[in-house]
């Protein structure tokens, strides 16, 4: 392992034992090299002193006439060359060795002092004025020659020995002492790894600092250990809480994707005009809460989006996004609206109906009592007569309302709804044909929990919405289909269609866009569906046609069989 502790542990402590043995091994080789130099060197000036003192007697002979200067000068040369390592340069600067002359080159290197790494040269000299010669004596002196180490090698043995000894001891000293701290980093390492069931046996065996420091890295991590687990639980319970409500949840930071519920990733996945206009939202960025209504088309349907944007703190990056599908919501609210709508509109009806009804029913009885009575022409018994007509269609509408405002008791029984359809279109077959439109009926063995003649009406009332809606003929469908609870009856013409506006407004009492219409067929089958615990939805495109769909409660022990499909 680089740079691991036992290495740091166990350099420093080597420097610190090795580092006296070596000083100790260095000043003792330090000194027997000096006391080596200083033995040469005085050697070697004792053997010039001696030279030069018997240059100085044989000057002394030649001048008492004892000997000949040239036997003087023989005798001096035959002691320089008897002498080891003495060079003699005479009295013209040529140097001599065994009476062998040195060539410059020669010369040069005698006379320099340069040396090799732990060496030294001295070159020593010793003037002799009597004759005019110069001596020169070379001293060579490493730290490499056997003499130093010979001398030396007691203290070198035992420096080496102290040093190995000293190296074992540092060795398991260090590795004593950072074994602890190891296995400490080790545990850790499986710590973070996630090992959660490592195990560290040195707390109970040591009862110094290192000891106490592993048993409460345990109980720290036992510790770590139980609120981890708490926390997961915590977050897997808000996962879950999160993930059942319906509620889209998106929690929005700067530069990263936002993080979503599963309502919000199925609300997107099929909605993506819903995503792009929330992008837009959180493009924004606004400080303050926004709350929008968002309004998008899915199958050609309208869905509508409760949308709340809140930043969490003002200078946070940091926000949450809530939205929620509305559109059952939008659709109970406005179902609801509606039939307060229509009971006030019936309570409104019923009162003008009765106040007109009691002077039209005087209107036309005087009127018959004048055709009687009277002697009119041809072309004022026509009037009279046309009158009377009119006010009959009056009264029937009068009778239409009344019956709107003051409902028939339901009586739900068992009906098969195949039967039901067909007898509705077997009644306006002969409608059909004139208006040039084809009935396409896939037939299923549904039953449905409703009153009979109440179902008649409606599918009747719906029927001929179509028919009239096909002026240049077509094609309406009607169909069937079954969930857990209730049954769906599908009725789609290909007509002239509605726009949203219409679309909005084609169960208020007396609305209508044709001009012989009353307004009212819509109007009642809409409280004859609500009277039977139904539901009816609408939906049209212009210029493409109209689908109703019209929902009652599936009567036990029907059938679920269908697939054929019948015209007519």
């Amino acid at each position: 392992m680089r740079h691991s502790i036992e290495r740091k542990i166990l350099v420093p402590f080597l420097i610190i034992v090795l580092l006296p043995s070596l000083v100790t091994g260095a000043v003792s080789l330090w000194s027997s090299y000096q006391s080596e130099k200083e033995l040469k060197v005085t050697t070697v000036e004792e053997k010039l002193d001696s030279v030069h003192r018997y240059a100085t007697l044989l000057r002394n002979r030649v001048d008492e006439g004892e000997i000949a200067e040239q036997d003087a000068r023989s005798m001096m040369r035959e002691l320089i060359q008897d002498t080891e390592g003495l060079y003699a340069q005479n009295d013209v600067g040529v140097i001599y060795k065994n009476d062998r002359m040195l060539l410059p080159n020669q010369v040069a290197s005698l006379l320099s002092e340069e040396a090799g790494f732990l060496e030294e040269r001295l070159v020593l000299s010793e003037a002799l004025p009597e004759w005019g010669w110069t001596l020169y004596h070379p001293v060579e002196l490493s730290f490499y020659s056997g003499s130093l180490l010979n001398i030396q090698k007691y203290t070198l043995l035992v420096a080496i020995f102290t040093g190995v000894i000293a190296v074992q001891f540092t060795i398991l000293f260090s590795h004593h002492l950072s074994k602890p701290i190891k296995d400490l980093a080790s545990f850790c390492k499986r710590i973070a790894k996630g090992e959660a069931k490592a195990e560290l046996r040195i707390g109970s065996r040591r009862k110094d600092e290192i000891g106490v420091l592993a048993t409460s890295l345990q109980e720290m991590v036992h510790n770590l250990d139980e609120q981890k687990q708490q926390i997961d639980r915590i977050k897997q319970q808000n996962e879950r809480i999160l993930n059942s409500v319906h509620v889209g949840i998106l929690l929005i930071r700067k530069h990263t994707e936002p993080l979503s519920n599963v309502a919000a990733e199925e609300m997107l996945k099929r909605d993506q005009t819903l995503q792009r206009k929330l992008e837009a939202l959180i493009e924004r960025r606004s400080r303050h809460r926004t709350e929008e209504i968002m309004m998008t088309h899915v199958d050609h349907e309208k869905v509508y989006y409760a949308v709340s944007y809140q930043r969490m703190g003002a200078d946070s990056d940091l926000a949450i996004m809530t939205f929620e599908d509305i559109t059952q919501r939008r659709k109970l609210e406005q179902r609801v609206e509606r039939m307060s709508r229509l009971a006030s509109l019936g309570e409104m009806a019923s009162g003008i109906a009765h106040e007109i009804r009691n002077p039209l029913a005087g209107i036309k009885s005087t009127t018959e009592l004048l055709l009687r009575r009277l002697k009119l022409s041809e072309q004022e018994v026509k009037l009279t007569e046309n009158m009377l007509i009119d006010i009959e269609r009056v009264n029937k509408t009068i009778t239409t309302t009344l019956d709107f405002s003051r409902p028939v008791e339901s009586k739900p029984v068992n009906v098969k709804v195949d039967e039901s359809i067909q007898s509705v279109l077997l009644l306006l077959r002969t409608m059909a044909k004139e208006k040039q439109v084809t009935f396409k009926h896939c037939v299923h063995q549904f039953d449905v929990w409703v009153d009979r003649d109440q179902l008649r009406q409606i599918l009747l009332n719906v029927v001929m919405n179509g028919l009239n809606a096909m002026p240049d003929g077509g094609e309406l469908t009607m169909n069937s289909r079954a969930t857990d609870h209730d049954v769906i009856l599908t009725i789609s013409d290909t007509g002239i269609g509605m726009d949203e506006d219409t679309v909005e407004r084609i169960f208020d009492p007396f609305f209508t866009t044709r001009a012989e219409g009353t307004g009212l067929g819509l109007s009642i089958v809409h409280q004859l569906v609500v009277q039977n615990k139904g539901d009816i939805e609408v939906v049209s495109t212009s210029g493409r046609g109209t689908t109703f769909e019209i929902s009652f409660q599936r009567a036990e022990g029907g059938s679920s069989y269908g697939g054929e499909s019948r015209n007519h």
